[in-house]
């Protein structure tokens, strides 16, 4: 499996610039989402796949990733299952794309750290994002993380101070991530004015790769961000992709994907 960093590294000197697409896990169906996934990476075109474990309260997430993640619910989607279908995908991954997963705090340590980052290890994850809290709260988990070789990717909001983005350079690996708007996931028009000017500021402390995510969703916004991230979170349109398609999931998430790029 390569690296999360090295993944993205690749794609920004070959493509000016790595995708990271976001999935629910279990939306629409279990076996859907895994189908899609597996499509991307036989594609190639993703930097690496983050897989979003269904929550009750996802408080980061807008109300597209919020209905996915209802629907996956009532799938019967939890922690344990998500991360067999990650195993699943794993088995068949020809690219060896890096898998990221992406949760909340209270169902990690509902199930124990440990539990959870063996069975992220046991998968095949590469990376987890933990959405609900700070990044002091992630260094204090850290250890136990790297103690399964799971890397732990801190988020960065575009209202941060300096001591936080200095804070996350520090402790981050895989990649950071800049959070591009003030408020939760969901497709914007434009991007915020001054998210250069934060990614720029990260990019100056940082020794891994920044990746912009929560509102990219166009190919404008793909070509603004070559000109200074390293890679692009794409969650909230995807998921409306596949909400909007009769049958044709991976077909036309496959396709807005390679839209985004061209």
């Amino acid at each position: 499996m390569r690296s999360i960093s090295s993944s993205i590294l690749d794609d920004k000197n070959q493509r000016g610039i790595g995708i990271i697409p976001f999935i629910t896990s279990g939306y629409p169906s279990i076996k859907l989402s895994k189908d899609i996934i597996l499509n991307l990476i036989e594609e190639k075109l993703c930097s690496a796949i983050e897989v979003g474990i269904p929550f009750s309260d996802p408080i980061a997430e807008g109300k597209t990733i919020q209905r996915s993640s209802s629907v996956a619910l009532k799938n019967g989607v939890t922690i344990d299952n998500t991360l067999r279908m990650i195993s699943d995908i794993n088995e068949n991954n020809s690219n060896k794309t890096p898998i990221v997963s992406m949760g909340y705090y209270n169902p990690i340590i509902s199930m124990g750290l440990d539990n959870y980052f063996s069975g992220c290890k046991d998968a095949g994850v590469k990376g987890v994002i933990i959405a609900d809290i700070p990044n002091t709260k992630l260094e204090e988990i850290q250890q136990t993380a790297n103690n399964y070789s799971i890397e732990t990717i801190p988020l960065v909001p575009l209202n941060s101070s300096e001591n936080t983005v200095n804070h996350a350079c520090e402790i981050g690996q895989g990649f950071i991530y800049c959070v591009s708007v003030l408020g939760v996931t969901g497709t914007r028009e434009k991007l915020s004015e001054n998210l250069n000017d934060k990614v720029n500021q990260v990019k100056k402390s940082s020794k891994i790769p920044v990746a912009v995510g929560f509102g990219i969703s166009k190919k404008n916004h793909i070509t603004e961000l070559k000109n200074y991230a390293d890679a692009a979170v794409v969650g909230s349109a995807i998921i409306d992709v596949i909400s909007n398609s009769e049958k044709k999931e991976i077909v036309n998430v496959v396709n807005f994907i390679k839209g985004l790029l061209e």
